[in-house]
């Protein structure tokens, strides 16, 4: 059986994160919940961890405040804010994305050769509960969705459809974002350099041969600059 006190921490440390993060972007309350569709107290409660939010919730408030995703789910996580008007339906969003997760879930749950039963059983759920998830029908408070994939060896990449959609393209942007920022400084500075672009896509096309092919147009290229 699932430990509370885990869940309770859990919800917690997501509540803070989501806090951080809306006090970075510089937004209140009252406007992260207008933008979500829910109450101020509703918003509340989940920065308090009295109250868990569904995967689908936090993909919005991270649109929303120009987060990462996984800044909200994990501390250690880089959060790299950037701009652009939230402008996504909200509900249809939501309801799109539960429909995805529960369609992953059962996925996972069959390719293990398990029954909703066994799986809800592992995860401290009631089996008509999780047959609600796997339909879309209800949205899944974040614990209960990390507890069951613990159970189907599941991972946030399974479930986080980066660059799929427009909460997905977000969320590429972010992670393109950080990659650049992780390059060496003067590699950085040389993908920066709009002069720079001829190369680039010189790169892009050895990088899409075969490596033979690949090997031997490098050589042809240093030998070419040795020559100059």
């Amino acid at each position: 059986m699932p430990d509370q006190n885990d869940s309770s921490a859990r919800r917690r440390t997501i509540g803070l994160l989501i806090r951080r993060a809306r006090e970075v972007a510089g937004k209140t309350r009252k406007e992260l919940a207008a933008y979500a569709g829910v109450s101020q107290a509703a918003i509340a409660s989940i920065e308090e961890g009295k109250r868990e939010p569904s995967l689908p919730q936090i993909e919005a408030f991270a649109y929303y405040l120009r987060m990462p995703v996984i800044a909200l789910l994990d501390e250690s996580a880089s959060a790299v804010q950037n701009t652009w008007r939230a402008t996504l339906d909200v509900d249809e969003i939501q309801t799109l994305r539960n429909h995805i997760i529960g369609v992953r879930l059962k996925q996972a749950r069959q390719q293990k050769s398990e029954t909703v039963k066994q799986v809800a059983q592992a995860a401290g759920l009631p089996p008509a509960r999780l047959s609600a998830y796997e339909l879309g029908e209800r949205p899944i408070p974040i614990t209960e969705l990390e507890l069951l994939m613990g159970c189907l060896g599941l991972t946030w990449s399974d479930l986080l459809d980066i660059g799929i959609g427009p909460l997905g393209e977000a969320q590429l942007y972010h992670q393109q974002h950080a990659q650049f920022d992780a390059l060496p400084s003067d590699v950085r500075a040389f993908v920066a350099d709009p002069q720079s672009l001829p190369y680039l896509r010189v790169a892009m096309r050895l990088r899409d041969l075969p490596a033979e092919q690949a090997r031997a147009a490098g050589q042809a290229l240093i030998d070419l600059s040795n020559q100059l």
